[in-house]
């Protein structure tokens, strides 16, 4: 029983880990154009469901008592740790690229949306869409990297009410 518990928490910890930093990488092919380094809240955006589930996983741990103290322990010291590790977007002539652990190509994405948070680059599909959760001073710059790379389009109806979430394809 505790082997499957100290392989699901580690599982866990490291798909926390993975989405922050790989060891063998996607480089970001192409000229780059902007690097934009992530600042706290950014990170914590681009982290939360992580941290939530794991949240969640260490109160019905403790609460149903199937999760060993040095286990919680070390949940509570190293995952709030991968907040340190700097994130940053690469956007080059080519895509989109976060460290080393995702490029998008252009040609992946139809249009995108300003949000409150940064940009929503959308795909064909309701499952191709990233969000890159932007610091408030950047987004223009960014805006305009997007702008160049993707072409213009009408707004999007699903939620075109608000001027500042505008759809460009």
């Amino acid at each position: 029983m505790f082997i499957f518990i100290y392989i699901l928490v580690g599982l866990a910890v490291m798909w926390t880990l993975w989405r922050a930093w790989l060891p063998i990488g996607v480089a970001a092919p192409g000229r780059l154009l902007l690097e934009v380094p992530l600042g706290w809240r950014e990170r914590w955006r681009w982290h939360r469901r992580n941290f939530y589930a794991l949240t969640a996983l260490l109160v019905l741990g403790a609460l149903g008592g199937w999760l060993p103290f040095p286990l919680s322990a070390m949940i509570v010291i190293c995952v709030p740790g991968i907040m340190f590790i700097p994130l940053r977007y690469r956007f080059t002539e080519e895509g989109v690229a976060l460290n080393n652990v995702f490029f998008r190509r252009w040609e992946e994405f139809h249009q995108y949306r300003m949000e409150p948070w940064g940009i929503r680059l959308m795909g064909a599909g309701r499952m191709d869409s990233v969000c890159l959760y932007l610091p408030a001073g950047i987004r223009g710059h960014v805006r305009s990297v997007v702008d160049r790379r993707l072409r213009k389009s009408t707004r999007w109806p699903a939620k075109a009410q608000d001027p500042t979430q505008e759809v460009r394809r």
